[in-house]
């Protein structure tokens, strides 16, 4: 998945799963900083620090990555695509979710089909609705 600056919420939680499932997660949030000492817990660090800055950037459409390039740490990176990208459109994006939920239908689904597509849609609603003053 790739971040194209309309699809944050799924993108987001794509990283998530993949940089958390590693044990990364404090990285992202910025918990896990860099030891001020220098030796091999620092060059640790640092590896890491751009792995995750690899991972990210790759992730983003090339037009979006561009201007994460120059930061310096992985969490400004995810910080940075947070505050840009989380509540882009808010109330349009509330807008169409709220239509594709009318508009979805059972038809040829099952309905553990139908009612996972439902649910997804309803935690969409739920995520933008948090960006909405």
């Amino acid at each position: 998945i790739k971040l194209d600056g309309t699809n944050y919420l799924v993108w987001s939680s794509a990283c998530k799963f993949a940089i958390g499932s590693r044990g990364y997660k404090g990285f992202l949030t910025g918990d896990t900083t860099k030891p001020n000492e220098t030796g091999p817990s620092q060059e640790k660090w640092e590896t890491t620090n751009y792995l995750l800055m690899s991972y990210l950037t790759s992730s983003m459409d090339p037009g979006i990555s561009r201007g994460y390039m120059l930061l310096d740490t992985s969490a400004v990176i995810w910080k940075t695509a947070e505050t840009t990208y989380s509540h882009v459109g808010s109330k349009a994006q509330r807008y169409e979710i709220r239509k594709k939920i009318r508009e979805t239908t059972q038809k040829e689904l099952s309905v553990s089909q139908y009612y996972s597509t439902l649910k997804t849609l309803w935690h969409e609603l739920d995520f933008y609705g948090k960006y909405i003053a």
